[in-house]
């Protein structure tokens, strides 16, 4: 059956828990589980709510066969402020001594631990639930709880991922501002750092908006652009 294609709540229960015995049969190949959720995420609102819990479970063990390491959603937050205190730390440090490579220093990190920050925040807002953090190299990164994000309307999952694209440029921004007269060389960086970061997002939003699911070897949901512009395809039936 093609995803979206009117699939009954038994039909998408049944899919789930087909998917979930290959996961734990150690057989399960890619391909089937993004059709759900494809077909998940266009269902009504009741069916939505009602596959919450397995969806969750289901991508909770598909992300979790790599073997990552897990951490608790509050450490990995703990990291994020961390990582925002020693920024600002490098930054007074830059504004006090006139140092253009601290000042740009502070924006890499800022620029780093502002988008997991913005987004946790905003999706917590807007009801979604997170399983785990766990690190990608030395960064947190954070598990959605699936369920929870399906079951909103669209317009929160919309608004979720365009959360994830400010984070960035926020933090650059702030740096860009700060650094202003005084560090003008390490302004002018960030002011092209955050301009590169805003044409990213609004390409990634764009292009998977007009039904490009691939650049490369980057796939249009690895990025908060890219998953705003397959929610928006879908809710125009582009």
């Amino acid at each position: 059956m093609t995803a979206g294609a009117g699939d009954s709540l038994e039909d998408l229960r049944a899919r789930i828990a087909a998917i979930e015995r290959d996961i734990d049969a150690g057989s399960y190949c890619p391909g089937p589980w993004a059709g759900v959720v494809r077909a998940v995420r266009n269902a009504p609102d009741a069916q939505r709510g009602a596959l919450a819990e397995e969806t969750s479970r289901v991508s909770r063990k598909l992300h979790l066969r790599s073997g990552r390491n897990t951490i608790s959603v509050g450490f990995g937050i703990a990291i994020e402020l961390a990582a925002v205190v020693i920024g600002g730390s490098l930054l007074a440090v830059a504004l006090g001594a006139g140092s253009s490579v601290a000042s740009i220093a502070a924006m890499a990190i800022w620029a780093i631990a502002f988008q997991p920050l913005v987004k946790v925040a905003a999706g917590m807002a807007l009801g979604v639930g997170y399983d785990y953090a766990y690190l990608y190299g030395i960064e947190p990164r954070f598990k959605m709880r699936f369920g929870s994000y399906l079951a909103e309307p669209r317009w929160k999952r919309i608004l979720l991922h365009l959360s994830g694209m400010a984070g960035t440029p926020l933090g650059v921004m702030l740096v860009a501002m700060a650094a202003g007269a005084k560090l003008p060389v390490s302004a002018l960086i960030c002011w092209a750092a955050f301009w590169i970061a805003v044409a990213i997002n609004v390409v990634s939003l764009v292009v998977a908006t007009l039904g490009v699911r691939r650049l490369g070897p980057f796939r249009a949901d690895d990025t908060s652009g890219g998953a705003a512009g397959i929610e928006l395809r879908e809710a125009l039936r582009l």
